[in-house]
């Protein structure tokens, strides 16, 4: 298993609209995704996972779209490139086994500022969904492993 980044921070949503809380350590099941997310509690047990660097990237170009200001990633993972993870792919963070989901983050291209110039959308490309097959703890500053790639 090849090490493809670290994970940077974790943070679940008690319910939707309020702020997330960023933790240490999280438990994660197939049943409910991460402990304590919103999302579990109706059946969408999906964690967001993007990369710290897009974040930063569009951070620090001042970008505003209105995807960047909805989008809240569970998992802020540094070091890896999302664009390589097919669906599929295994990822192992501690104890606990991620899968990438086939779905990815819907664009709004009727009010996307990339939509002109055809930019390359950091936020389409470095972010994923994946599920919970094997229940485990998560722990800032773990490293992430490609277990298998599909």
């Amino acid at each position: 298993m090849d090490s493809i980044g670290r994970l940077e921070k974790i943070v679940y949503f008690p319910a939707k609209g309020e702020p997330g809380i960023s933790v240490e350590e999280r438990n994660v099941s197939p049943e409910y995704g991460l402990e304590g997310d919103w999302h579990g509690l109706d059946g969408n047990s999906s964690l967001t996972i993007w990369t710290k660097e897009a974040r930063e990237a569009l951070t620090e170009q001042g970008f505003s779209g209105i995807c960047f200001q909805r989008f809240k990633e569970n998992l802020s993972i540094s070091g890896m490139d999302s664009s390589k993870l097919k669906a599929g792919t295994r990822l192992r963070i501690g104890d606990a086994v991620l899968e990438v989901e086939a779905k990815k983050k819907k664009c709004h291209p009727d009010v996307c500022p990339l939509r002109e110039g055809k930019a390359d959308c950091l936020l389409k490309n470095q972010s994923r969904y994946a599920v919970v097959v094997k229940a485990g703890t998560l722990n800032r500053g773990a490293q992430v492993q490609a277990e298998e790639i599909l």
